[in-house]
């Protein structure tokens, strides 16, 4: 059995999302099993390499990761290195997309969590450049193999609910405000539009990739969007 490593680079793992769901449970889980076995017999084994501004953040993750983990705060450098393939972008959303045009220009295959921009114009462009420099692209769509997406999709695919003409969805997440004795458990940006999140842009997308995949392509949008929570403490 012929195996091979594959130079990895994820970038803004250090937050709980990264660490939890895409170090640890898959990438460095996939190397602790032995590696990704592909249909001509030959196993890649990922060998990632973390990267981020906190030199030490990123070397108590490498050694949390069980798989030795490369470490770097010098993204450029990481970028310039061909034994580096793929390049997984889990940073805040304002900076992602700078980040990957980066990466396209140093013909990496893309891999990064949603939403690829803060603007549909700026997620086209991102696909555009990819496409135009005929490397590999993807965006994180975990909701599509969550146990009840799949076995609803089963269902759907059986003709179990016959010709469906209207869904409603609902996703609920609560955040802790910090004005009582519970502490806050997500960061500001997750809500805060001027650093790059808000509701909307954050988990709206995963409504649209499970509409896409599972009902029927969504052709128009309208969205209204309100804050009922008038005040959150850092």
């Amino acid at each position: 059995m012929k195996t091979r490593k594959i130079g990895i680079i994820m970038n803004g793992v250090t937050g709980r999302m990264g660490t939890n769901q895409h170090l640890l449970r898959s990438v460095a889980a996939i190397a602790q099993a032995g590696g990704m076995p592909l249909s001509d017999g030959e196993v890649l084994i990922p060998d990632p390499i973390l990267v981020g501004r906190n030199a030490a953040k990123l070397e108590a993750l490498a050694n949390r990761s069980g798989i030795g983990a490369r470490v770097s705060t010098d993204l450029d450098a990481v970028l310039d290195d061909p034994y580096n393939e793929i390049y997984f972008d889990a940073q805040l959303t304002q900076l992602r997309a700078p980040a990957v045009k980066k990466a396209i220009q140093a013909g990496k295959h893309i891999y990064c969590e949603k939403p690829s921009g803060t603007t549909t114009a700026e997620a086209y462009e991102l696909y555009t450049l990819a496409k135009t420099a005929g490397v590999k692209q993807g965006v994180v769509q975990d909701k599509l193999f969550l146990p009840g997406l799949v076995k609803l999709n089963g269902l759907i695919q059986s003709g179990f609910f016959g010709e469906i003409l209207s869904v409603r969805g609902e996703f609920g997440y609560w955040v802790f405000t910090g004005h009582d004795q519970i502490p806050v458990q997500r960061p500001s940006w997750n809500y805060r539009k001027e650093d790059g999140g808000g509701i909307i842009v954050d988990m709206l997308c995963h409504w649209r990739y499970v509409l896409d995949n599972l009902f029927a392509p969504v052709k128009a949008v309208s969205c209204l969007g309100t804050t009922h929570v008038k005040e959150r403490v850092d």
